[in-house]
């Protein structure tokens, strides 16, 4: 009997689900009530900007931690 080829996991599915978990959880912080009574006096952009930033950097974050869980996974399925 030969043994079961390694099985690899789908790189394009692991990024497109961190990029959309990540920009959920940007989204999220965005939209949250500020915290601290000097927010109204420091804040420099709309609550839309705010969104739109901080659900960009949760994608670029989370695609790329699901960039390094691919590789991890694969490295892991090709050593048994």
């Amino acid at each position: 009997m030969s043994p079961e080829p390694a099985r690899i996991p789908n790189h394009k599915r692991f990024l497109l689900t961190g990029a959309f978990l990540g920009l959920a959880v940007g989204i999220w912080f965005g939209l949250r009530e500020p915290g601290g009574p000097s927010y109204s006096q420091t804040v420099q952009y709309s609550l839309s900007t705010a969104v739109l930033f901080l659900g960009a950097l949760g994608a670029f974050v989370g695609a790329g931690l699901a960039g390094v869980l691919a590789i991890l996974v694969d490295r892991s399925g090709r050593q048994h």
